[in-house]
């Protein structure tokens, strides 16, 4: 969230809503997922927009795919196989599907 610029507010990331926001991708299984501004931005106040990023430290970096990530791709967790599989949301704007 910092490299978008963002500042911190009681917790929340926070962003002009004049400010352009570049694509946010994560390559999994060698398939790339972008999230738009539009998919990160969860709520406008006036001018500033929240965003969707929450931090938590841990002995190294990670990345914790939730709510803003499920709401655009679809994700089935599949146990007994031990993998994870990812499809555009039926209910999502972009026609574009990957599939890992």
């Amino acid at each position: 969230a910092l490299m978008l610029g963002a500042q911190t507010v009681e917790g929340f990331y926070l962003v002009s809503c004049s400010q352009e926001l570049p694509r946010i991708t994560f390559t999994l299984g060698g398939k790339d997922f972008s999230l738009s501004a539009e998919d990160l931005v969860i709520q406008r106040i006036d001018f500033m927009c929240v965003l969707g990023l929450q931090t938590i430290r841990l002995r190294e970096p990670k990345w914790i795919l939730g709510d803003v990530f499920m709401r655009k791709y679809y994700v089935q967790f599949h146990w007994g196989q031990r993998r994870v599989g990812f499809a555009l949301a039926s209910n999502s704007s972009d026609q574009n599907t990957n599939l890992v």
